[in-house]
């Protein structure tokens, strides 16, 4: 038979964090000693404890065990708050299905609990402070706040939100202030400000103030006048000092910096390179090679000031150029390549130009010739230019001073291997040929470099 259940009393009040208890009084209307587990029931279970929790109990109206239940509900903000129904089961050890159930109700009272903090996230400036302030609720029952904020002496603005702040149970809720003052401060030292944020909560008399403190600066600083005052003197003296040292910077120590090619003009026969100007520069050096072509030419500017270059005679391809600054002595390293496509040059009816004497000493015109092995080109010579007619002879008598051997003069007009001059013009080539192999030919060109005004290595006839 089921087990007779009594409980002291049907409802207990208790604050959260505090405790209340009852008693449970059990009888075995059996006919035998019956072992009972007594166990709480519902959301109390877990804040709750039994005492004991196994009793024996003799058959017999007149013979019952008292069991002791203590209900501790935790501290707000994690207490429920209200009415809070718990039931009490008696349960048969030896049979499952023998047990009794007894209800009751735990009351546990709400509480009220608020911490208010005023935080600075920005209490200097200028302009306008930022400050927060952060709202934390600490008892059970959801609060509803409501936010001022004011300055005795009315020197500062406000812009306050939200000013009516919800701040549920256990969570923490912020606003956000901004002061500014009325009257900005162009120099000077800093000025505190001193004002109040006033905070009440509704349906009760609870109430506070926080004292916060805006520090107002100048717009302008000391510090700023100064800096600006010397970057302006800096300014000018750079700028006159690069006047009188005519553009060019001198450099103290190492090479000048590479040089950036701005642009490529592609003209039939030739490429007008611009380039960006260095101010470490005395000088530029220009260098020119052709996709799928062994060897490089290259040519030298002297101006300072001069940023671009007509680079003539260059073959139907694609050119490549990159252009290097030169401090006196000095020579920088090239900047970026960049290549452009040259379109074939013009070819106009032109009269046949009278010999000059490069040309004569080219040797017999209309004898065709090819360079043999691997040959240096040293220089190309328009022959209808007179006012540089011995220019390649000149070349070919430096190049043997300077120890070259086997320089030679001939035409373009009488070889495949050599290009002809813008409209068609002939030119007067120097060249050395015979070489047995391209590492030969390309020493042969680093060898003589200063002294030729360009320079390509190329694979002849067997």
């Amino acid at each position: 038979m089921d087990p007779v259940l009594v409980l002291a009393q049907d409802t207990l009040a208790t604050d959260p964090g505090g405790q209340v208890r009852t008693r449970v009084t059990v009888r075995n209307v059996g006919d035998i000693v019956a072992q009972y587990r007594v166990e709480v029931l519902g959301d109390a279970a877990r804040w709750s404890t039994v005492v004991p929790q196994h009793v024996s109990v003799l058959p017999g109206e007149s013979e019952e065990q008292t069991v002791e239940i203590v209900f501790r509900p935790p501290p707000a903000p994690a207490a429920p708050v209200g009415t809070i129904p718990f039931g009490v089961r008696c349960v048969s050890l030896e049979n499952r299905d023998v047990a009794a159930v007894v209800e009751g109700d735990v009351v546990v009272s709400p509480v009220q609990g608020l911490d208010v903090r005023l935080r600075g996230d920005g209490p200097k400036g200028a302009r306008a402070g930022r400050f927060r302030v952060e709202l934390r609720n600490t008892g059970t029952t959801d609060l509803t706040v409501t936010l001022e904020v004011a300055d005795a002496a009315e020197l500062l603005r406000f812009v306050l939100a939200p000013q009516v702040v919800e701040v549920p149970a256990g969570r923490t809720v912020p606003a956000y202030l901004a002061v500014q003052a009325r009257n900005p401060r162009l120099f000077g030292k800093p000025v505190p400000h001193a004002f109040t944020v006033t905070y009440r909560v509704s349906r009760s008399d609870r109430a506070g103030e926080l004292a916060g403190t805006f520090e107002q600066r100048a717009v302008v600083r000391k510090l700023w006048v100064v800096l600006a005052l010397l970057l302006v003197v800096a300014g000018v003296l750079g700028y006159l000092w690069l006047r009188g040292q005519g553009g060019a910077v001198a450099l103290r120590a190492g090479t000048p910096p590479p040089v950036e090619v701005e642009s490529l003009e592609a003209v039939p026969g030739g490429v007008r390179v611009v380039w960006l100007r260095s101010p470490y520069a005395t000088g530029y050096g220009i260098q020119e090679w052709a996709q799928g072509v062994t060897g490089t030419s290259s040519e030298g500017v002297d101006d300072p000031d001069q940023t671009s270059f007509l680079w003539e005679g260059l073959t139907e391809a694609e050119h490549c150029f990159q252009v290097r600054a030169v401090a006196d002595d000095v020579q920088g390293a090239f900047g970026e390549e960049q290549c452009v496509a040259v379109p074939p040059a013009e070819a106009t009816p032109t009269a046949t130009p009278e010999p000059t004497p490069t040309s004569t000493a080219a040797g017999p015109a209309g004898t065709p010739f090819e360079p043999q092995g691997w040959y240096v080109r040293w220089g190309n010579f328009p022959q209808d230019d007179t006012a540089n007619a011995g220019a390649a002879d000149a070349l070919v008598a430096a190049l043997q001073g300077a120890g070259a051997l086997g320089v030679q003069l001939k035409s373009s007009a009488d070889s495949a291997a050599f290009l002809e001059g813008p409209n068609g013009v002939p030119n007067t080539v120097v060249f050395t040929d015979g070489l047995p192999d391209e590492p030969t030919a390309k020493a042969q060109c680093e060898t003589f470099r200063s002294v030729a005004a360009q320079c390509i290595w190329q694979q002849g006839a067997s």
